[in-house]
């Protein structure tokens, strides 16, 4: 992994509770990860406007990678701000996404969104994605950035690891079955998303995680997911 990645996690006003929750929790125990919660304007109370984020591109240059929240709720939102910021946002965007559809998903990457997982997250997963899509970039630094928007939301108080199953359960199983569990719920993701990213197309999707086209159909096989209902095609950008 990079010495250091600086994350800007975009906090729409729909989802800024989650999102503080997020960093908060990540604060903890990751040092080579720095979450730093970034204020969008708002046209009206709750509300950002459609070029908010090609407002806010030059300043999230200072970041490796954007984390940006999505739900249905937002879905409309996002999908008209990414259009809106086309070239002029530089900075690779990461989608953290709720209770969205397949259909959902492939539409948002077809506006521009670089890659997406879903929430909540699995720290060894959240890790590998934000890498991914960071990309060499930058040399790697060995502190966060000093000059942090005077508008941003920083955590005071670190919490806990954001866990990816209820740590209840977790404590109360041997350690191999906690484990497997945590390997299974991730893979199972894991590949579905990434059959999302690339339509179904096994060996692009094989070959983008790195691994051959047997052992990820073997996975595919293993957790019954099947690459037909990700053979959808993207929609065409707005002229």
């Amino acid at each position: 992994m990079r010495g250091m990645i600086d994350c800007g996690v975009l906090m729409v006003p729909e989802h800024a509770q989650w999102m503080r929750e997020l960093i908060e929790a990540w604060a903890a125990a990751h040092e080579r990860i720095v979450l730093h919660g970034v204020r969008l304007d708002t046209a009206v109370p709750g509300a950002p406007p459609a070029d908010a984020l090609e407002r806010r591109a030059l300043a999230l240059k200072r970041y490796d990678v954007c984390l940006l929240p999505v739900t249905l709720a937002t879905l409309g939102w996002t999908r008209t701000a990414l259009a809106a910021a086309g070239d002029v946002l530089q900075t690779p965007v990461l989608g953290l996404v709720r209770d969205m559809s397949a259909a959902g998903l492939q539409d948002l990457l077809s506006f521009g969104l670089d890659d997406f997982m879903r929430y909540p997250v699995c720290a060894e997963e959240f890790k590998t994605r934000l890498a991914q899509v960071a990309g060499p970039g930058r040399p790697p630094r060995t502190e966060p950035p000093a000059d942090a928007a005077a508008g941003d939301d920083a955590p005071e108080e670190p919490e806990p690891e954001y866990p990816c199953v209820d740590a209840d359960i977790a404590l109360r199983e041997p350690f191999q079955a906690a484990k497997a569990k945590i390997v299974t719920e991730f893979e199972r993701h894991y590949i579905a998303d990434m059959l999302m990213r690339y339509q179904g197309n096994i060996s692009q999707a094989a070959r983008a995680a790195h691994k051959n086209r047997r052992a990820f159909w073997q996975l595919m096989r293993k957790h019954e997911i099947a690459a037909e209902p990700y053979r959808r095609r993207s929609r065409p950008l707005p002229p």
